[in-house]
């Protein structure tokens, strides 16, 4: 693969096999996201670039708890079809009943699969989205080889995801906030330095670059999306062994501290990239 992880427990990538504690942190954390104004703007703002007129087949790659086709089926004509994919059945179960709730399940499919290995035919789908999924998975190099495949000539990739490797929380002791971020970073995102490197990934994978671009997204002073990412993520990687206890339950502390005295500050770079399949 190309992007390496390095050896970390990623608790998306390995959702699977994770207790129902943790797997309760990611799912309200991703539950949380879609909650936040300045968060779903950043990351929706792609779906209005979107090929979405009817008829449509879209296929949501790393689905989790159905946020992003949920958003997707709120905008779209009823008769677009789309089909999201995740690798943890507790997470699909959830996305299923959370869609149905919100009265959006008509012409939504939900599937428990790999996303290295998808169980659709070729050229199946109009659209294939990986909403906060590159960062997450084993081999980013054969995750865009099967979008490709799945992915009608003409069709449209939309990628969204944070640059993780740019993602940092303030911190009186310098040395402590290096080594927290690098231990966050181990637990949580396999690759984050994945988006730097999609130029080159897209090509190789014979997907057209279309357009593409950037953006910080910061809680400065005070901030809601930020210091619930510090009080999930420093749970998971508590209960991970990658660092002492007390050290991460200290910096967890700091960082609530932060908030309530109006001193936060966290931040990391999110990237959107759309690509095309080539016509044949």
């Amino acid at each position: 693969m190309v992007t390496s992880p390095r050896e970390d427990r990623d608790v998306f990538r390995l959702a699977p096999g994770m207790d129902d504690t943790v797997l309760q942190t990611v799912a309200d954390r991703l539950e949380f996201r879609a909650t936040d104004p300045g968060y779903v703007a950043l990351s929706q703002a792609y779906f209005d670039r979107l090929p979405l007129s009817p008829p449509c087949r879209v296929l949501a790659l790393g689905c989790g708890t159905g946020v992003e086709v949920r958003a997707l089926k709120r905008r779209v004509d009823p008769e677009v079809v789309v089909v999201g994919i995740d690798h943890s059945e507790a997470l699909v179960e959830r996305a299923r009943t959370q869609t149905a709730t919100e009265g959006l399940a008509q012409n939504v499919e939900y599937r428990v699969g790999d996303v290295h290995d998808l169980p659709f035919s070729d050229a199946e789908f109009d659209v294939v989205t990986l909403h906060t999924l590159i960062s997450h998975v084993e081999d980013p190099t054969r995750v865009l080889a099967q979008t490709r495949r799945v992915l009608r000539p003409g069709g449209t990739v939309a990628i969204f995801d944070g640059d993780y490797a740019s993602m940092t929380f303030a911190h009186p002791d310098p040395a402590i906030a290096v080594m927290m971020e690098d231990g966050l970073k181990r637990a949580m995102v396999a690759n984050p330095r994945v988006m730097r490197d999609l130029p080159r990934l897209l090509r190789q994978a014979d997907l057209e670059l279309a357009a593409a671009d950037g953006a910080v997204y910061a809680d400065i002073g005070t901030g809601r999306f930020w210091a619930n990412a510090a009080e999930a993520y420093a749970s998971v990687l508590g209960r991970s062994g990658l660092l002492p206890l007390e050290v991460v339950e200290a910096w967890r502390a700091e960082q609530t501290e932060a908030s309530v005295r109006k001193t936060f500050f966290g931040a990391s770079v999110y990237y959107t990239y759309l690509a095309r399949r080539p016509s044949d």
